[in-house]
């Protein structure tokens, strides 16, 4: 098989990939729409959504011996790429932040809006309680996944293989950006508007780049499918958790055996590309 032939393969296997836990995290979202729902659970789903949205706050301490080592070890796009992402996810989780003192009614206490804060992968250096949240175990079990994977793989690999799983694949994101039903729902549509394209460029857009700049061997492709796989897996799961475990076991085995319908469509046109070295 020629260089071009693999490479052709491995961005179709690895898009199938995220299509399949998309439509799955999309479905999450659309049953847990499916039912009226009391000012009490939307509050809940939402600050477990922004406990995702929080990991820049992890990071800023990073920000300045970056910048001291720019064109020295850190290379002006990487330190780019760092500040946008980062500013993405404050934004995120402002967005979410202002959605959910709506619902609420009132000012949040600082303890309530970081309830659910945990780190989206295994990382040193970062507070236990942020990697072993108690309030949300499948977040736990996603940090002990990449731990594990990272040990078979290598840090470095694994890293790439995970920023195409930000989001889940985009797929709860869009789906939520369709809700109507009631005031809250128009309000979180109206946010997850602001983040889809932001997540899918975060993510999916990743995978042309990441196929021609890492993927240069069956062996490779088979390390990333896999790697890809199980972190998708386990994406599901924690955003099934999220939204208030609305799928049954049953369901989400059946996802991952992947008995699932198309992804869905964005909504918005994605913003532009990232440039990361």
């Amino acid at each position: 098989m020629s260089a071009d032939e693999l490479k052709k393969r491995a961005k179709a296997r690895l898009r199938a990939i995220i299509d399949q836990y998309t439509s799955g995290e999309a479905e999450v979202v659309r049953v847990f729409f499916s039912r009226p729902r009391t000012p009490d659970e939307y509050l809940d789903m939402t600050l477990r959504q922004m406990g995702r949205e929080a990991i820049a706050a992890h990071w800023l301490d990073r920000l300045g011996p970056m910048g001291d080592r720019l064109e020295a070890g850190v290379e002006r796009w990487q330190l780019y790429w760092r500040l946008q992402h980062m500013a993405d996810e404050i934004k995120h989780y402002a967005l979410l932040a202002d959605v959910a003192e709506w619902v609420a009614g009132r000012k949040l206490r600082p303890e309530e809006l970081r309830r659910y804060e945990t780190h989206p992968f295994w990382e040193e250096g970062i507070p236990e309680k942020y990697l072993n949240p108690p309030l949300l175990p499948e977040a736990a079990k996603m940090v002990s996944v990449t731990r594990r994977l990272m040990d078979t793989h290598g840090q470095d690999f694994l890293r790439e293989v995970a920023e195409l799983s930000e989001g889940g694949g985009g797929g709860a994101f869009i789906e939520a950006s369709r809700a109507g039903a009631d005031e809250f729902q128009r309000r979180y549509a109206a946010a997850m508007k602001k983040i889809v394209a932001d997540e899918l460029r975060h993510g999916p857009e990743k995978v042309d780049a990441f196929v021609e700049q890492l993927l240069h061997t069956e062996a490779d492709l088979e390390r990333a499918a896999q790697a890809l796989t199980a972190i998708m897996a386990q994406h599901l799961r924690l955003r099934n958790e999220i939204y208030g475990s609305c799928l049954l076991e049953a369901r989400l085995a059946a996802i991952e055996r992947g008995e699932v319908g198309p992804p869905p469509e964005a909504a918005v046109e994605p913003g532009p590309m990232s440039v990361k070295v």
